[in-house]
């Protein structure tokens, strides 16, 4: 398989949009918001959002093709709280693409951007149940935690802090 990691720019707003509604309409238990509100949303509120993100210096979006084809994507955000912190949200895989490094290969890419930028640490949440989300952050070298949170307000739903240190 030919997979390449890049960062997106801020001019591929549909790309992101695409893959963004793609993965809620998937994995509808793994995101904040809801496929409804999502694509509700207007071209002008994508090409925006896309925009700013593109160009912050702490933000990044990354997207995974299998050739000419995106089958992945992940948004990772330095914090400035304590210590330099990568918070990763957005992450997805295309079910069909699933098992073959690509959620990895992503993870990777945020982590050493992160370590490059002087992160010290990385979190993100995922839902319970979710075990094949769980093995690759295992596996990447992230603990789980206890700490806990509804996905959404007024969803029953928790997810759950995972977490490793950088460098």
């Amino acid at each position: 398989m030919d997979l390449r990691i890049r960062p997106i720019g801020g001019d591929e707003w549909r790309l992101w949009r695409s893959l963004r509604l793609r993965a809620v309409e998937d994995s509808p238990d793994a995101f904040r918001s809801s496929l409804s509100q999502e694509s509700a949303e207007a071209d002008e509120w994508w090409i925006e959002l896309i925009r700013q993100a593109a160009e912050h210096p702490n933000a990044l979006l990354l997207v995974a093709e299998a050739g000419p084809d995106p089958v992945g994507m992940l948004f990772g955000r330095l914090d400035d709280s304590e210590e330099l912190l990568l918070d990763i949200g957005a992450m997805w895989v295309d079910p069909d693409m699933r098992r073959q490094g690509i959620g990895g290969a992503l993870l990777e890419s945020a982590l050493s951007w992160a370590e490059d930028a002087g992160a010290r640490r990385a979190e993100l949440w995922v839902t319970p149940g979710n075990e094949a989300a769980r093995r690759l952050l295992v596996g990447a070298g992230f603990e789980l935690t206890e700490e806990t949170e509804p996905l959404r307000a007024g969803s029953e739903l928790m997810v759950a802090k995972a977490a490793t240190r950088l460098g």
